[in-house]
């Protein structure tokens, strides 16, 4: 232990005589332990797994249409009732269903929050607890049964101020009194990110086709029991309901995959990984880095290494010695990371609060992250110090001690540290390919051209209370009184309702266009559809090309009507002219097509590569989210009171929330991707100036190794113009040979992750270019000085050498 402490004493001893090239490696480790950390802990924030005990065996179950391509129908209550009673594999299912709560107070204004129902036994079977209060009962969920209601504990603080007294208290809820029964856990938030919980109530009977299609179910695996064996007998479940149910289930099957997938898809996760991969390189280029500095610095005190083992040292000891002086470099590169992680993350979890909120993501430098850092560390300590320690302690001793002079060092380390230069340049080739995918994919959303001003744009979305949303005649009378003082108040030149917000996308419908006869769904064709008032092409300064608008005649009562686009016309009726031709959509309802407008962004940004779709009535539609549309003569957030105001004028309870101009509404789900690119185009400069330190490093090394045969080459006629042309060989060479592997793996990394990223392609020639040129300035930055040195060696300087 004594002999450690002394190595180690004279290990710091000799780095302190050496501060600027200690302080260079520690920033590259910095670099390598803090850009890989930053990633993982990004991951394993954004892939955590359900914070109950036993998560794994918590089971989202849902139907599925396979000869449809639908995965994801939604159960009805007779699904659910006959799956608990015929299914052995679980412990219990239990159903929710998610939907908005209107909140209002006398004197506050309404808010809107997220809401579950749930039935009775959810929390029992997640294993969870109110923190005070009770759960939900059997009795409340019988017919005529007082409402009751959960909060959730961030709600308790920011609403009601962390009543102690809130257990009792009656709150309003759409518009319905219920008594506050218990809170939940801090960061409790089942499924998602709910606010509140009601109670479920399904009928004990139910017959098929009946009530409502838009359950979720999820069970508890029985102990022992894998997930195939369940899938494998609900599988059977679905086969006995096909036969006795053929008109509503023939077809159906029953799909059922681990809870936490309901969120984050497992190729996104495979994705994510992927990245922390590329991401990694940082690392190696890092170590490679440092490994080049300590074989020099080894190459620079041979001697000294050759008198200690002429002396009785012990090649381990020198092994070690050389170690220890890693691990003291890699061991503050190791807090520096962690630190600068910690920074990142926090960040990262900043820019995403409002798009990653499922309650169990959490983005810190946890135990788990510290753990990976370390980790990362030691691996840094090994592959940045066993290189140059092996070839300092194999140095020959007697032809080291007869060397006079730097330039005849006997420690050969020329074609190592070529090779460690060659691994970085082909590192840094596949993770500026990441990060070029990246950053060119969010550029390219961000320079979309839409065909409106987005600025000037007012976006807001409704709450309606379920029973509006229910009753069709006061649905739509809400729409059109809302629509119409909206359209006629001060400071806004036009309003509408609109079911989407051009750029943010909407669902794709099946339909049939001059429908004789119904063919097999899965064969129709699908376009975008979203539901519209009067005034919506106005808001976005468009006007009808031919053929009529939409108007508040065109209600329940009327025909249904249709507008289309021009990208609809091109790809589906280019042949003939639309105007007059009959659009079915699944329900059976026909439209008639009364007009064709202009692309209006109808669909998501992201894709690319298509523009169809259609308008229809909202007035003739079922019931759905609804958005507040306002063009305004000033900027747009500057007239939310005044809208706020029209609205409460027609509907007090109803809220007016997820406000912002067009532009921010279109891009707010794109922030991941923002800060997904910022932070990759940190990754990936700090990966090229460490490949240009390295190289520089390298060729500067070898020209210091050189002097000798520089001078000579000189003496003999050679002038600096050759001289430069050698180093530059020399250092272009390791950079091509770097590039051609390099080219080989940023393919690999690409096409691995635009297969799951369609916005973003791997053989862009941007993306190719860029990093060509990016690799071409680093080396040449890199070759620059050290050939210009190598230019003014004299012979006179070179016998000085000797």
């Amino acid at each position: 232990m004594e002999t450690i402490l002394v190595e180690v004493r004279q290990t710091l001893r000799a780095l302190r005589k050496e501060p600027g090239l200690v302080a260079l490696a520690v920033l590259a480790l910095a670099m390598g332990i803090g850009f890989p950390t930053t990633m993982f802990s990004i991951v394993h924030g954004g892939t955590r797994g359900l914070p109950f005990d036993e998560a794994h065996e918590l089971v989202a179950i849902t139907r599925a249409v396979p000869e449809r391509g639908i995965d994801d129908l939604r159960p009805q209550p007779f699904d659910y009732l006959e799956w608990s009673n015929q299914q052995t594999s679980f412990e219990a299912l239990a159903a929710f269903r998610t939907e908005a709560v209107n909140l209002a107070a006398p004197g506050i204004r309404p808010e809107r929050y997220r809401a579950t129902a749930i039935t009775v036994g959810t929390f029992d079977l997640l294993g969870e607890r109110p923190a005070f209060g009770r759960d939900l009962r059997a009795e409340d969920a019988s017919p005529g049964a007082p409402p009751v209601v959960i909060l959730s504990h961030s709600l308790w603080q920011t609403r009601f101020a962390g009543d102690p007294n809130i257990i009792g208290r009656t709150i309003r809820a759409d518009g319905t009194q219920h008594t506050v029964i218990g809170v939940m856990p801090e960061r409790f938030g089942f499924p998602i990110n709910s606010q509140l919980w009601t109670v479920l109530s399904l009928p004990v009977v139910a017959g098929p086709g009946g009530g409502r299609d838009d359950l979720q179910v999820f069970g508890r695996l029985r102990d022992g029991v894998p997930l195939e064996r369940a899938r494998t007998e609900l599988a059977m479940i679905a086969t006995r309901l096909a036969q006795s149910q053929p008109a509503t289930h023939a077809g159906i099957s029953i799909r059922a995959m681990p809870f936490v997938e309901i969120e984050m898809d497992p190729a996104m996760n495979a994705v994510l990984y992927l990245m922390t991969m590329a991401v990694s390189f940082v690392l190696l280029i890092a170590c490679a880095n440092v490994a080049n500095v300590l074989l020099a610095r080894a190459a620079a005190r041979t001697r000294e290494v050759a008198v200690r083992i002429s002396l009785g040292a012990s090649r381990a000891r020198v092994v070690g010695q050389h170690l220890v002086e890693s691990a003291a470099i890699a061991s503050a590169g190791g807090v520096l990371g962690v630190l600068a992680a910690d920074v990142g993350v926090r960040w990262f979890g900043r820019m995403t609060s409002g798009i990653l909120e499922a309650f169990w993501l959490d983005f810190r430098v946890d135990g788990v992250a510290l753990t990976f850092a370390i980790t990362l560390t030691a691996i840094a300590t090994i592959a940045a110090g066993i290189g140059p320690a092996l070839q300092a302690s194999r140095a020959n001793v007697a032809q080291t001690l007869r060397d006079a002079g730097p330039g005849t060092s006997s420690l050969r380390v020329g074609r190592l540290s070529r090779g460690l230069v060659v691994a970085e340049v082909t590192l840094s080739c596949g993770l500026l390919a990441v990060a070029a995918l990246l950053i060119r994919g969010a550029v390219q959303l961000r320079a979309v051209e839409f065909p409106f001003d987005p600025d000037q744009v007012f976006v807001g979305q409704l709450a309606l209370q379920e029973e509006t949303r229910a009753d069709p005649l006061a649905r739509n009378a809400l729409y059109r009184d809302i629509a119409l003082r909206l359209d006629q108040a001060p400071g806004l030149e036009s309003a509408a309702l609109s079911s989407a917000v051009p750029g943010r996308g909407t669902g794709n419908w099946r339909f049939l266009l001059d429908a004789t006869a119904e063919p097999e769904t899965s064969q129709l064709p699908s376009t975008a559809v979203a539901f519209v008032t009067p005034g919506f092409l106005d808001v976005l300064d468009a006007a009808v090309l031919r053929g009529r608008d939409i108007s508040w005649g065109d209600d329940r009562e009327a025909p249904r009507v249709a507008l289309v686009n021009e990208s609809f016309v091109a790809r589906f009726s280019a042949d003939r002219d639309p105007i007059g031709r009959r659009f079915r959509l699944p329900s059976g309802e026909d439209h008639t097509i009364v007009g064709i407008v202009p692309d209006l962004q109808i669909r998501d940004i992201e894709e690319r590569h298509v523009a169809d779709g259609v308008y229809l009535p909202l007035l003739q539609g079922p019931p759905t989210n609804v958005r507040v549309l306002a063009k305004t003569n000033g900027p747009p957030l500057s007239r939310v009171g005044r809208i706020r105001d029209e609205i409460e004028a027609v509907n007090a309870d109803l809220p007016l929330f997820e406000i912002a101009t067009l532009r921010a509404a279109i891009y707010a789900d794109k922030k991941v991707l923002d800060a997904m690119a910022a932070l990759f185009l940190l990754f990936g400069a700090g990966a090229l100036v460490l490949t240009a330190t390295g190289l520089y490093g390298v060729v500067a090394f070898s020209v210091w190794q050189r002097t000798r045969e520089l001078g000579i080459r000189r003496a003999l006629g050679a002038v600096g113009r050759d001289v430069v042309g050698l180093v530059l060989r020399q250092g272009g060479r390791q950079l091509a040979l770097g590039f051609a592997l390099g080219s080989v793996l940023a393919v690999a990394l690409g096409r691995a992750i635009a297969a799951t990223l369609d916005f973003v392609s791997p053989s862009d020639p941007l993306i190719v270019g860029g990093i060509t040129v990016a690799l071409a300035l680093t080396g040449l930055a890199a070759l620059i000085v050290p050939a210009w040195r190598a230019a003014r060696v004299t012979p006179l300087e070179a016998l000085r050498t000797d």
